[in-house]
């Protein structure tokens, strides 16, 4: 069993950083799970392979529009639809570890998503990730807040479910989503 002190401190180490990518271009990502290439215009942030071992916790990136880098400012604090409902946009893609099964069809994965809390759908589509099978979801936030809409895609890999996020301030979700719409395109599983 874990000492909670040891949790508390090991999740306050600064193992995981906010990078910026670099101004020539792209940047190219890879972990244990999948690779992905980065417009230069986003900050970023990785989990660290060492934590995913200890905690269980499966490789995931978070995404930041560098225009809305003042949200960073505060790492303790965690990005939500709170934060960008003025402006702004974020993404999450990782390995979905909340989801306590695996082997499992991808309709029951997306269908305990959307169950997760009440939420109104805008639209449903099939598409691809990689290859596999995959449903994307745009739809309404989580938490209640206005002025924001979300794109989620679901799938699932080797058995394993992944989610791949955007959720944005309704004035920047057409700036942004042909970017995070690429970075779905070009995302690419590790065999």
């Amino acid at each position: 069993m874990y000492n909670k002190s040891l949790l508390l401190l090991v999740g306050a180490l600064p193992s995981i950083a906010v990078l910026f990518s670099n101004a020539h271009g792209a940047t190219n990502l890879n972990n244990t799970e999948f690779s992905i290439t980065i417009p230069d215009n986003w900050a970023y942030q990785k989990s660290e392979v060492t934590l995913e071992n200890v905690f269980g916790s499966g490789p995931w990136i978070r995404l930041i529009p560098i225009e809305f880098s003042e949200l960073l400012i505060n790492p303790g604090q965690e990005l939500s639809g709170k934060s960008i409902e003025n402006g702004g946009a974020y993404s999450s893609i990782g390995l979905d570890t909340a989801y306590p099964f695996r082997n499992v069809p991808l309709d029951i994965y997306t269908k305990y998503n959307l169950n997760l809390s009440a939420v109104k759908v805008l639209s449903k589509t099939n598409a691809t990730i990689d290859g596999e099978d995959s449903i994307r979801i745009h739809r309404t936030p989580r938490d209640n807040s206005t002025n924001l809409e979300v794109i989620d895609y679901y799938t699932v890999h080797k058995g394993k479910p992944f989610a791949l996020q955007l959720a944005s301030n309704v004035k920047d979700l057409q700036k942004y989503l042909p970017q995070f719409e690429q970075i779905v395109k070009i995302l690419k599983f590790v065999e």
